[in-house]
């Protein structure tokens, strides 16, 4: 290794040398077409009612009766609630990215420790700051109570939050997938060596990926989320609302942890070895999914409202 240089610009030679210039950009560019492609004909009928009637309705049944029973059903069931719906938003259009962050998670993995350790780390890393978002959201709905959260709930304003939520974490996802891709480099550059070293660590990337998760919750305008807030909210309680809404944070990752457990389960030990021996196939990888992930929030929350120009499937009556 060249002695001037540090680990992370080490990697980045590497991958530039592997993919040229013109090869990154047309993979960037076909994902980004994959995503609002994704985006343009999602049927959002199809994964909300999955989600209010499937996974809520045959659990705890009629989530909008349930909203506002807090005095019948008490603190205890608003945890069941909490993790119902957050397992229920799992593949609404406010949540299914969520699977873009898979191969960067499983490419934050750390190949110089055993399989088992490498992926709780990566996994501590990657649930605490949904937690923490969670918490914070959920002492804001506590000190809400239920005419704010009541307030939040109307249209309008829940479709502004979405909107402007989902779409700045687009941005930011599509901006990271271009600066794994080797772009920006002169803006890499200005930065100091130990800096590099930060942002380029898995532990960094898994947490990174974190926060952007447990923002999903923020803008979240799903019917079922925002009757759990009206119960969580009736109780009045900061506490008990970030006690909840971290669950729920739980529950919305759920079925991800369950598919990054089995991958590293049955193809931890190779895809370590894989990532060891050409870091720049999982970098593409990541970068890839990144880029997928932000052009459909970008598109279906931000471009599709302002022009009109998204739901193909339903204007070309195919659903």
């Amino acid at each position: 290794m060249d002695q001037n240089k540090d680990t992370s610009q080490v990697h980045e030679d590497s991958f530039l040398k592997h993919y040229k210039t013109r090869k990154r950009l047309f993979l960037g560019f076909l994902f980004l077409v994959i995503g609002v492609l994704i985006a343009g004909f999602w049927n959002y009928h199809l994964v909300d009612g999955f989600g209010r009637d499937f996974v809520a309705g045959r659990t705890i049944g009629d989530t909008g009766a349930l909203a506002g029973s807090y005095g019948e059903n008490g603190g205890g069931f608003g945890f069941i609630f909490a993790a119902i719906a957050g397992l229920a938003a799992t593949f609404t259009a406010c949540n299914c990215v969520a699977f873009a962050m898979i191969p960067g998670l499983v490419c934050s993995t750390d190949s110089r420790e055993s399989t088992r350790k490498s992926a709780l780390r990566a996994i501590l890393a990657f649930v605490t700051p949904v937690l923490l978002v969670g918490a914070a959201y959920g002492i804001f709905i506590g000190f809400l109570g239920p005419e704010g959260v009541a307030a939040i709930n109307e249209r309008p304003v829940r479709i502004a939050q979405a909107q402007t939520v989902f779409s700045v974490i687009g941005m930011i996802m599509i901006f990271w997938g271009f600066l794994e891709l080797g772009f920006f480099k002169r803006l890499t550059q200005r930065l100091s060596p130990l800096t590099r070293e930060f942002f380029s660590a898995s532990t960094t990337k898994a947490t990174l990926l974190g926060f952007l998760v447990g923002l999903f919750a923020v803008g979240r305008p799903f019917p079922v989320f925002r009757e759990f807030l009206t119960y969580a909210a009736t109780a009045q309680s900061p506490t008990y609302g970030a006690a909840v809404m971290m669950i729920h944070g739980l529950g919305q990752i759920l079925v991800l942890l369950s598919l990054f457990f089995l991958l590293i389960w049955f193809a931890g030990s190779r895809m370590m070895r894989w990532a060891s021996e050409k870091p720049h196939q999982p970098r593409m990888v990541t970068a890839l999914a990144l880029l997928g992930g932000g052009a459909y929030f970008v598109f279906y929350w931000g471009l599709a409202f302002i022009y009109d120009i998204g739901r193909w499937g339903f204007k070309l009556g195919w659903y």
